[in-house]
């Protein structure tokens, strides 16, 4: 045992040499896409001769990295370090399942270890939240930003192993890590929607609406403050990875007013009878006005001091009181 571990020492630290672009053959690639995924893509089974191909998704802007996941039959886990795993960056010709060749920059090379389990993390972003454990291990060089895939190869780095060893397979998936944030799709409808005619604000800091609204996963606050129309305020949910579309009708700063009353009552708003608005939401002129509400010959009138940037609701309820002496 101890001469299998000089060998495997030696053997791996020749291949530690080459830091640079290199050129290598392979057994078979195994091609995956996450472009269009959000969950966990399988590559199989693979031999220890064999590559995985992971291409990314096109949209990064909530991932952080990639995560790949091997599971490691008992024959290579119990040679331990006898099979190592590289991960290339810019790699060359284009990854096809049927195309053995390859050239590309080494991001990051090391022995299979002694588990069932083991799983790669890949950052794409040099500000990342990924944190390795006893069953992971982060990778500290980051991809090229034009990178389109990542290409992790195996190959057996320990002379004398075993044919059980040679056959068995690895199985490989990957999956996107996403970051702790989401997207506001913003919509503001109005007549006259200029972003100089409102300021808006979420959890009161300012938002520049001429850019992509990133924020954290969870509840936020947001405030549009406008001279020209009324100050709205909403509360949204951000999910992780996602965009919440939130739209908002501004509305003109007049004064409005809503009526309501059961049906056969006529309704006047300074001698002008309103019958036909109730339920409704309309304008009305600043100042002061008399509302009339007519039962027959019964009559209530009330009195409005309208004023800008307000909304009146007047409301006649009409009750039956039974008592008992």
């Amino acid at each position: 045992m101890k001469i299998k571990k000089s060998i495997s020492i030696f053997t791996f630290s020749l291949f530690l040499l080459n830091i640079h672009a290199e050129s290598f053959r392979i057994r078979k690639a195994h091609v995956i896409s996450l472009k269009n995924e959000l969950t966990e893509v399988s590559a199989g089974e693979c031999n220890i001769y064999d590559a995985v191909a992971v291409y990314l998704p096109e949209d990064k802007t909530f991932i952080e990295g990639i995560e790949i996941k091997m599971v490691i039959p008992e024959s290579i886990a119990s040679w331990k370090n006898s099979v190592a795993a590289t991960v290339y960056d810019k790699i060359t010709p284009e990854p096809k399942s049927n195309q053995i060749d390859y050239s590309g920059t080494r991001l990051f090379v090391s022995t299979i270890p002694g588990k069932l389990s083991w799983v790669l993390q890949v950052p794409l972003k040099k500000e990342n939240s990924i944190k390795e454990n006893n069953y992971s291990t982060k990778i500290d060089n980051i991809p090229s930003s034009q990178a389109t895939n990542l290409f992790v190869k195996f190959q057996p780095v320990m002379k004398g192993i075993p044919e059980e060893v040679l056959n068995s397979n690895i199985t490989v998936s990957a999956r996107p890590i996403f970051s702790d944030k989401g997207r506001l799709e913003l919509n503001l409808i109005g007549e006259e929607t200029s972003s100089e005619n409102f300021s808006v604000f979420i959890d009161d800091s300012p938002v520049n609406l001429k850019k992509d609204i990133i924020l954290k996963t969870g509840m936020h606050n947001l405030s549009v403050i406008s001279e020209n129309y009324r100050n709205e305020m909403r509360t949204f949910v951000i999910d992780q990875a996602k965009t919440t579309k939130l739209d908002i009708v501004l509305r003109g700063v007049e004064p409005s007013l809503i009526l309501e009353a059961p049906e056969g009552v006529s309704i006047w708003l300074d001698d002008i009878d309103c019958t036909k608005q109730r339920g409704k939401e309309f304008i009305i002129t600043e100042g002061e006005h008399s509302l009339k509400f007519v039962i027959g010959s019964y009559e209530v009138v009330r009195n409005i001091s309208a004023i800008k940037g307000k909304t009146y609701k007047a409301s006649l309820d009409v009750d039956l009181s039974i008592s008992e002496n």
